[in-house]
């Protein structure tokens, strides 16, 4: 059987690339999707609760918040909510609370999947109609779900999905692992393109008679 040099050239970034492919996975993290209030969006009525959703399945916590919130901050520099929030499937959800008019922004963090956090702002406008004024009076800090004998922060079970885990370092420790497998298989690779480099390069010589 005859190699060339550009053969091997090929049959190495070909295996490069399959690695590469086994072990991307492991490092995607949640992103946003959509959410209530959207991104920019003048709300001219209160809806039962604000609401996050992203592409995937969240990290459960068996119960625990960890490091799931979402914080609503008004045009009067003040925080609004109970701070109390549900993680379910890829939604992490409050109850809503709004103060005067104005401008508002919406901070919020979840846990993704793959145990790493997510977070980011989404600013909206809050325009009632007559009628709709809330009179809420807002905190100078972020309120912390439980302060005022407020439900505890609950994780809704997934359908289908398995029973919830309360440690976060084990997902952690898989991602991990399937990392080390993927070094494992780049340098048995390597290894054996570098093998088959050196049997062709000292490989004797034969001439046709």
């Amino acid at each position: 059987m005859h190699y060339t040099a550009r053969g091997l050239l090929a049959a190495s970034a070909l295996a490069f690339a399959s690695v590469l492919a086994f072990a991307a996975p492991a490092s995607a993290h949640n992103y946003y999707v959509s959410s209530t209030p959207e991104i920019n969006q003048v709300l001219t009525s209160l809806p039962d609760e604000f609401m996050v959703t992203t592409n995937d399945n969240l990290l459960e916590l068996g119960g625990m918040e960890g490091g799931f919130f979402m914080e609503v901050k008004g045009p009067d520099g003040l925080y609004y909510g109970d701070g109390c929030v549900t993680v379910s499937g890829r939604s992490v959800t409050m109850p809503a609370a709004l103060g005067p008019a104005g401008g508002y922004s919406l901070n919020w963090q979840v846990v993704s999947a793959d145990g790493h956090t997510v977070s980011d702002t989404i600013p909206f406008t809050w325009q009632p109609a007559i009628g709709e004024e809330t009179g809420i009076t807002g905190t100078a800090t972020p309120p912390r779900c439980g302060e005022n004998s407020e439900p505890p922060a609950t994780v809704a079970p997934t359908t289908g999905a398995p029973p919830p885990s309360t440690d976060v370092g084990a997902e952690n420790d898989s991602s991990t692992e399937v990392l080390w497998i993927g070094g494992g298989i780049v340098a048995v690779a390597i290894a054996a393109i570098a093998a088959i480099a050196a049997i062709m390069l000292f490989r004797p010589k034969t001439t046709s008679r």
